[in-house]
């Protein structure tokens, strides 16, 4: 191939939405039961799904740990240590009508105070849930529905913290909610067009 085509080859590439990097501005966030118990939202769902106005703390980081070497007297070694995963905030406007947060966190406070998680008379459940967050593709002419691309998957999720927007008669805003998630694990990867995760070397999601 000569120094021409291969640019131009190049340029094509370059130009089309399929290559451009991913838009961060269109996601939506799906919630599920998680260690075989029911809904922590609902005991007539398994599942929730919502649009957020943003999600942050999408975050893993590994802490080095030094030590050094006998011998070897003017450098340290580093060594892979505890892994953790940032807590990740999800903020959407408040919804006359959604009460899933508020009653995922009163489930919190009956697992704290030793009475047990029960959303109904039919049984115990866990305060627990794995969260899916697909990142969609940009729109075009060519595509109508919305197509998932990258998954952000959370394990054994559960919120810590709740809040509201302040309350305010003079200012001209929308009241937001902001729900704050721990988890225990976050793995990424390609989706295929109905949301599953593609390829051999993808990682194995289970639960979704």
């Amino acid at each position: 191939m000569s120094e021409k085509a291969r640019a131009i080859n190049s340029i094509d590439e370059r130009s089309t939405i399929q290559t451009d990097p991913m838009r961060g501005f269109r996601f939506r966030a799906t919630f599920k039961e998680a260690q075989n118990v029911k809904s922590v939202f609902d005991p007539r769902v398994k599942s929730f799904s919502g649009g957020f106005s943003g999600i942050s703390g999408l975050n893993i980081s590994t802490a080095p740990i030094p030590y050094r070497e006998g011998g070897y007297n003017t450098t340290v070694h580093n060594v892979p240590g505890l892994t953790t995963f940032e807590p990740v905030t999800f903020s959407r406007g408040f919804l006359y009508g959604n009460d899933s947060a508020i009653t995922w966190m009163r489930g919190l406070f009956a697992a704290s105070s030793g009475e047990g998680y029960n959303v109904n008379d039919t049984g115990s459940n866990g305060f627990r849930c794995n969260v899916k967050i697909e990142l969609m593709d940009h729109p075009n002419a060519g595509q109508t529905t919305n197509t998932p691309r990258v998954g952000f998957f959370l394990q054994n999720a559960w919120i810590s913290r709740l809040s509201y927007t302040d309350l305010n008669a003079g200012a001209n805003e929308l009241m937001y909610e902001t729900m704050t998630l721990v988890h225990e694990g976050m793995t990424i990867a390609m989706l295929d067009a109905n949301g599953r995760v593609t390829g051999n070397d993808q990682p194995s999601i289970s639960g979704f």
